[in-house]
């Protein structure tokens, strides 16, 4: 059977679907291939993905209505902060974003902006020093609630550095170590005080519009939650709030 084919009927069949679960894949291919095991559909599943005409979205759940990835701009002075903190730093986990990222998801345009960069708890107080050493001005360490509010959104960007979750999920982009997209809703939701400006409303709007423009793996992004031990009330807050509730009632 001529695999342009048997991707034509996937998609008939599935392509108006929101999600597909890997029984349904499973049965579909065994309408081609009676004699399919699980070990070569799951073969199939892997060609599926490396083709990008799946994408999963929970465990044993994909969605045939493949978004584009999440690819940030990463501008200049982000990138050599990062070379700076991987070369002093080699063996140190660790990621840096910024808050520009926000902007083409909210209502308003916040004039302030914050650089984080995240290293993991054995470290964090080390890339702080050798910032504040490398002559980097409003630089930051896990501030709390009184220095936000007095400082840091006084300036028009601010370097924060704080302890970065272990296993929280990270990519590369432009040789770049990056939060993805998972990563930066759950952090959003729950360091509610470093983030106020993209509270209310605002989060609201971020979450759907991710979720409209970009892959999201509700897996990873639970997975994560869970690390911070706030899953509960994440997923509380997408089935009241968002539109993520379709891939989590799905």
């Amino acid at each position: 059977m001529p695999k342009n084919f048997v991707i034509k009927q996937l998609k008939d069949r599935f392509g108006g679907q929101l999600t597909v679960s890997r029984e349904e894949l499973f049965d579909f291919y065994r309408e081609f291939e009676p004699d399919l095991n699980d070990s070569t559909f799951g073969w199939r599943i892997y060609a599926l993905k490396e083709k990008n005409l799946v994408k999963p979205v929970r465990r044993g759940v994909y969605t045939l209505m493949v978004k584009q990835p999440f690819h940030p701009v990463v501008e200049n002075r982000q990138k050599e902060l990062a070379a700076k903190i991987a070369k002093q730093f080699p063996a140190t986990r660790h990621c840096t974003w910024n808050t520009k990222w926000l902007s083409e998801w909210t209502t308003h345009q916040p004039g302030r902006f914050l650089i984080l960069a995240e290293a993991e708890a054995s470290a964090t107080e080390s890339v702080f020093y050798f910032l504040k050493d490398s002559n980097y001005k409003n630089v930051y360490l896990n501030p709390d609630e009184i220095l936000l509010e007095r400082y840091i959104y006084e300036e028009p960007e601010t370097i924060i550095v704080k302890t970065l979750v272990s296993k929280a999920p990270l990519k590369k982009e432009r040789q770049v170590t990056i939060p993805t997209a998972e990563k930066i809703l759950v952090d959003l939701f729950i360091d509610r005080h470093l983030f106020a400006p993209f509270q209310g409303s605002e989060l609201i709007n971020i979450f759907n519009n991710v979720y409209k423009e970009y892959a999201l793996n509700i897996s990873r992004l639970l997975a994560y939650a869970r690390r911070r031990n706030k899953e509960q009330s994440l997923l509380d807050y997408i089935t009241r709030n968002t539109l993520l509730k379709e891939l989590i009632n799905e």
